[in-house]
């Protein structure tokens, strides 16, 4: 089978309804590979999404995300296309309401970082106190208390074996991210900023200093 996530989507689903699906796909990048940010996952859930509306929706919600969940962890997560607490292997998806009132400046290194990779070297800290859902409800907007008590597993190993990823972190932090962390299983990396301006200077100043794949600054959700 093709290793494409995108053809594998079209594959399941059209031997799950017996459709012989006549699409043509083009797949436009804008992700970079290995960088935490669920790229194949989304674009996997996106071929799914539309061909369910193409083809007038054969399939349950319960059969979509078998699929989603046969082609990979995170696909399901990006079927829902709202927030969403995520538990299991990733493919338990409960929806929540959560918006971040800042803006989130992302930055990818030229650095690629393989999931397989990732899992292979983290060391879980353990079962938490909280879980995040609770600690995102408690928190709410207040950004400043997220370093002392949501935390990312990955990045003990991960900025050990990577450290231009630890040294951007950091970057964020000096200019004036209110939070920070990488992304997943890396290697992108973001912080929150209360002004556009604020996420602007940091984007400048850390772009002058080091080889970025991508950037992009997302305003506050609503």
């Amino acid at each position: 089978m093709d290793a494409n996530l995108c053809l594998r989507a079209l594959h399941f689903f059209c031997e799950r309804t017996g459709i012989h699906a006549e699409v043509r796909m083009k797949l436009r990048k804008n992700i970079p590979i290995g960088s935490g940010l669920g790229g194949g996952s989304s674009d996997a859930a996106a071929v799914l999404l539309a061909l369910q509306e193409i083809y007038e929706h054969p399939l349950s919600e319960i059969e979509l995300f078998d699929i989603a969940r046969i082609l990979g962890s995170d696909v399901p997560f990006f079927l829902n296309r709202t927030p969403a607490y995520a538990t299991g292997r990733g493919d338990i998806i409960e929806p929540i309401k959560y918006s971040v009132r800042q803006f989130i400046l992302t930055l990818v290194p030229e650095v690629s970082v393989s999931t397989s990779l990732a899992y292979s070297i983290v060391t879980p800290t353990g079962t938490p106190a909280e879980n995040l859902r609770d600690l995102l409800r408690e928190l709410k907007d207040n950004y400043s208390r997220y370093t002392k008590v949501v935390a990312n597993d990955f990045e003990k190993a991960i900025f050990e074996k990577f450290p231009a990823i630890s040294q951007i972190k950091g970057e964020l932090d000096h200019h004036g991210a209110v939070y920070s962390s990488m992304s997943g299983s890396g290697s992108s990396v973001y912080g929150l900023f209360a002004t556009g301006e604020e996420a602007r200077g940091a984007l400048d100043a850390i772009s002058a200093r080091h080889r970025l794949q991508a950037a992009d600054i997302t305003p506050p959700s609503l």
